[in-house]
């Protein structure tokens, strides 16, 4: 027996358009190229972007002391031609200079009167097959 062209046809269309009406079925966990999704602060790019921003909050702040991160409010990422990394951190003063060779582990400052705590929005971009990495905007306010 000859199963008609038009059944197996008939079936892809509904299976197709069953799709098509529940999109979540076909989603990968993938980022979506232009969208700007949430990024896991635990990845590497996402270090990477907060290391390059925090170096040049350090550059281009006159304090004496070194800056670091006392926390990742929110990591966010766009794909374009390479990744756009938005970024909310909070900033803490420690008590290293910025003279001093090893800042990694510099204690953050906790005297009320020198307590220094900055907000700061940044977007890093990032385009690892090239090797490049840049500053695109930032903002800081103190609290």
């Amino acid at each position: 027996m000859v199963i008609p062209l038009r059944i197996p046809l008939l079936l892809l269309a509904a299976l197709v358009a069953g799709c098509a009406a529940r999109p979540e079925l076909g989603r990968s966990s993938q980022l979506m190229l232009g969208g700007l999704e949430e990024a896991d602060i635990h990845e590497e790019g996402v270090h990477q972007a907060i290391d390059y921003a925090i170096s040049v909050y350090n550059q281009e702040n006159n304090d004496i002391y070194y800056s670091r991160v006392r926390r990742v409010v929110r990591a966010r990422k766009q794909v374009v031609t390479g990744t756009n990394y938005y970024l909310d951190l909070e900033i803490g003063r420690t008590s290293c200079s910025k003279s001093q060779s090893d800042l990694s582990e510099c204690p953050f400052i906790e005297h009320p009167h020198e307590h220094k705590r900055t907000f700061c929005s940044f977007q890093v971009y990032i385009v690892p097959w090239l090797h490049t990495i840049s500053m695109t905007q930032y903002s800081c306010h103190n609290d």
